[in-house]
């Protein structure tokens, strides 16, 4: 399937070339070469291409341009912009979604094109498949619609199949993987396009790959395609993004996405990374409850104080010296023997210190976690008693908040 990529939005006529990648990437555009370089002028900016990347250009009016060209005389004639969706449809042209809501701007009630965008009429209202579902109880989990609880058993047990795609369309998945992993930017953001006309189903796998991309944009682009979708297959990959990624704008829209699926369970995964041995995962994993707004998120906070920060045993630690000397002897008469049994004792000199344990990775840690716990207790309960932990546990006893139920 070739595939087609829209960058030309408003073209002079006659003016429109097409440009082939080496990757099967078509651009569509004013080409002029020279040294060596491609240049092609795209909705009134220029993108300039190594020639070397370049398998051939195709001189004349493009698919694309065919379709502006349609698209201009049609004014507010719905029937005329179905049969231009449904024309883009046939030629491989990547704006048929853009003719289809076209349509429904005229006429909110075209029953065709709504079906063609996905939408199904549902107690009064035109809904989205996908919100249809949801509204039943559904969620989406390898490109597959089920029960929440028949989604969570097959993660769980690493039993969860992808939906079927056809083999052109993973074919064209990892082509489009393996050029959003290309050095030069023009072609990664053309490449980012690719993604509109692709099944939803086709995607999710492979774009598994992008979130170690070392492209910061790609990241963000992926998470917020994989939010999009709305696969619960990507959940734990979203997650592992929001915590571990280098780039704190990455980990936020990771998050926004996370927060996208209104999941609930979302919360645990964070609440068990307040516990996690690595002091910098316990301040993301704090931070990230903030953000969640769930109140289960006081109650684990202040048990995480409780092992290592305000609420620990208290200790004694002796430093000094100790000698020991013979202070005497016992005498025993055996067989007319006299034996000598030395009484030992010992003096101590020193001092005795009281302490409180607070941490094992180091004084600059203890204040980095304490801040970020203070932060989530303000941020969940607008309440401010800084690092006073007592405070605290008086406090949350007095409203009852829920309690966090964490298994292993």
């Amino acid at each position: 399937m070739r595939t087609l990529v829209i960058l030309l939005l408003l073209a002079p006529a006659g003016l429109a070339d097409t440009v082939v990648l080496k990757s099967g990437l078509e651009l569509y555009g004013a080409v002029t070469e020279r040294d060596g370089r491609v240049e092609i002028a795209l909705d009134g900016r220029t993108r300039t291409i190594d020639r070397g990347r370049i398998r051939e250009i195709r001189k004349g009016e493009s698919p694309h341009e065919e379709f502006s060209r349609r698209a201009g005389a049609l004014g507010d004639d719905a029937a005329g912009w179905y049969r231009l969706a449904l024309w883009a449809r046939e030629n491989r042209v990547a704006r048929m979604q853009e003719a289809l809501q076209r349509v429904v701007e005229i006429d909110p009630d075209h029953r065709a094109a709504r079906r063609e965008l996905g939408y199904e009429w549902v107690g009064g209202e035109w809904l989205t498949d996908d919100d249809a579902r949801r509204k039943k109880g559904f969620v989406l989990a390898g490109g597959k619609w089920m029960l929440k609880a028949e989604a969570d058993r097959l993660m769980r047990h690493g039993l969860m199949e992808q939906a079927e795609v056809t083999a052109g369309h993973r074919r064209r998945a990892r082509e489009i993987v393996e050029t959003l992993l290309d050095d030069d930017a023009e072609i990664r953001a053309a490449a980012a396009e690719m993604l509109l006309e692709l099944p939803d189903a086709a995607l999710v796998r492979p774009l598994k790959k992008l979130l170690y991309a070392p492209h910061v944009e790609t990241r963000i682009l992926t998470v917020k395609t994989l939010g999009r979708i709305g696969d619960r297959a990507a959940l734990p990959w979203l997650i592992r993004s929001s915590m571990f990624d280098a780039k704190a704008e990455v980990r936020a829209t990771a998050f926004r996405s996370i927060k996208g699926f209104r999941d609930a369970d979302v919360f645990y995964p964070y609440a068990r990374a307040v516990f996690s041995g690595n002091p910098k995962v316990r301040v993301l994993a704090a931070d990230a409850l903030s953000e969640l707004g769930d109140m289960r998120g006081v109650d684990v906070v202040l048990r995480r104080i409780a092992i290592g920060i305000g609420a620990s045993g208290r200790a004694n630690l002796m430093v000094g010296t100790q000698n020991s000397y013979i202070q005497d002897f016992d005498v025993e008469i055996a067989q007319a023997a006299a034996i000598g049994d030395p009484i030992v004792q010992t003096i101590r000199d020193g001092i005795i210190l009281d302490y409180k344990v607070l941490g094992g990775w180091g004084q600059a840690w203890v204040v980095e976690q304490s801040k970020a716990y203070a932060r989530t207790l303000q941020s969940l309960t607008g309440r401010d008693f800084g690092e006073d932990w007592k405070a605290w546990r008086k406090f949350a006893e007095e409203q009852d908040y829920p309690r966090a139920k964490l298994t292993n």
